[in-house]
């Protein structure tokens, strides 16, 4: 039997208004699906059942560091968030096993917040506007509406749950909001993005849930990680979170890891233990800072970039057992005879690396998920992961990389990201490890 969700979608030009401000089109869906990677059985309905991506990582940031001392209260707050508060980073829909997706639909990529939400089509375009500006903040002062697009393309275009094709059924259910166009379908989907992520991350205080444990902001005083973990883990429904730190073992991240119950546009999200396998988290056991907003470090700091913010050129070498096994060339092809090629590691401002050679940016084949050197700019390029311990090259939370062959003499074959998709096809399994110049 199929009945009519509880909660209601709030994104379209026509039907009737709801009391705040919106118009609504509710997705109906069977009333008992089970939890998102909780099935026994496959689920084809994507427009009620969310996979891949099962998992929702509402991710948040602790900026303490303002771009110039001496700033003002309002000041502060308009490069950093409210004072009390952590801010957004985002909302990822990984997959079961921990991987992710990402940059998935190029047709609904945006290159524009402000006036979309400020559209006609929202009433409540505005007041989610005013939200995203005070609590989504990029580390890149002056930068929040490019994070919010970057997020966007990355991880909301990979939500099937909020696909056109989906708000078009919904539509075709109920005679009063049918019409609307692909554009303002598409457009939808960006809102319900954005307000999904801001209405979790309301209900997920992380200052506040500190505080009632008695870590506050402090210039002098330092906490454990298990204080830390077990405070957060006592509001986030006794589930295990997730914690990062930068270089300088001061935190930095708090990821929490939900369960979707139903579309994603009902926005039940059910909290669940951190994946055991999210990216290493860089916090030692002991002496984690926790700062004020606004703070400056006593100038004992280390002046150096922190990893993640170096470009980093070398080579990138097949690594197979611990035995080294041929490198890649600039198109990305594995050989093991000739010369290797040179590739750039560079910082992605929101976090991660392109990949660079002689023949362009690297990027994925979004259908084969081979690997491919030719874009000319950063735009197309994708996101990849580096384990600066190991060296090693990762993409969308793996590290490991395959082919369908063997290379012999100066022949060259290409490479694969593995994931559960391609595992069984790939023959020969390896990592990449950069051997930087």
């Amino acid at each position: 039997m199929i009945l009519p969700s509880t909660s209601q979608l709030w994104s379209a030009v026509f039907g009737a208004v709801t009391s705040n401000g919106l118009t609504s089109t509710a997705p109906q869906c069977p009333l008992k699906m089970p939890l998102t990677c909780h099935n026994s059985t496959a689920i084809n309905d994507q427009c009620c059942f969310e996979y891949p991506g099962g998992i929702f990582v509402q991710t948040q940031f602790w900026n303490y560091s303002p771009s110039r001392s001496n700033l003002n209260e309002t000041e502060l707050i308009g490069e950093l968030g409210p004072l009390d508060s952590f801010t957004i980073h985002g909302l990822w829909p990984d997959n079961c096993m921990g991987a992710y997706e990402q940059f998935c639909k190029k047709d609904m990529f945006i290159d524009d917040v402000y006036h979309l939400l400020h559209s006609k089509n929202f009433s409540k375009g505005p007041e989610l506007y005013s939200d995203l500006d005070l609590y989504w903040k990029s580390n890149v002062v002056g930068n929040d509406e490019s994070l919010w697009i970057h997020e966007f393309n990355k991880h909301g275009s990979c939500i099937r749950n909020i696909r056109p094709e989906c708000y078009a059924r919904w539509e075709d259910l109920q005679e009063s909001t049918r019409g609307s166009s692909e554009a303002v379908r598409k457009q939808r989907a960006v809102f319900d993005y954005f307000n999904a992520t801001v209405e979790l991350f309301k209900k997920l205080n992380s200052y506040k849930i500190l505080e009632d444990d008695g870590i506050v902001p402090s210039s002098n005083k330092t906490y454990s990680k298990l204080e830390i973990m077990n405070a957060l883990q006592k509001g986030f429904d006794d589930k295990e979170v997730f914690i990062n730190c930068n270089s300088q073992n001061e935190l930095q991240e708090v990821w929490y890891f939900h369960l979707l119950n139903g579309s994603f546009l009902d926005q039940k999200f059910v909290p669940t233990d951190s994946l055991h396998n999210p990216p290493y988290s860089r916090c030692k056991e002991t002496g984690i800072k926790y700062f004020p907003k606004g703070y400056t470090p006593d100038n004992d700091r280390d002046p150096s970039l922190p990893p993640w913010k170096r470009t980093r050129r070398g080579t990138l070498r097949a690594v197979i057992d611990t035995q080294d096994s041929g490198f890649l060339i600039r198109n990305g092809h594995w050989m093991k005879k000739g010369t290797p090629a040179n590739f750039e590691l560079l910082p992605s401002p929101f976090g991660n690396f392109n990949l660079k050679s002689k023949g362009g940016y690297c990027s994925l084949s979004p259908k084969t998920f081979q690997l491919e050197c030719k874009k000319r700019n950063e735009k197309n390029a994708a996101q990849f992961e580096y384990d600066d311990e190991k060296q090693l090259l990762g993409y969308s939370g793996t590290y490991e990389w395959g082919a369908k062959r063997n290379p012999t003499g100066r022949g060259q074959v290409p490479v694969f990201h593995v994931d559960d998709d391609t595992s069984d096809l790939m023959k020969y399994k390896f990592h990449l490890k950069f051997n930087q110049v």
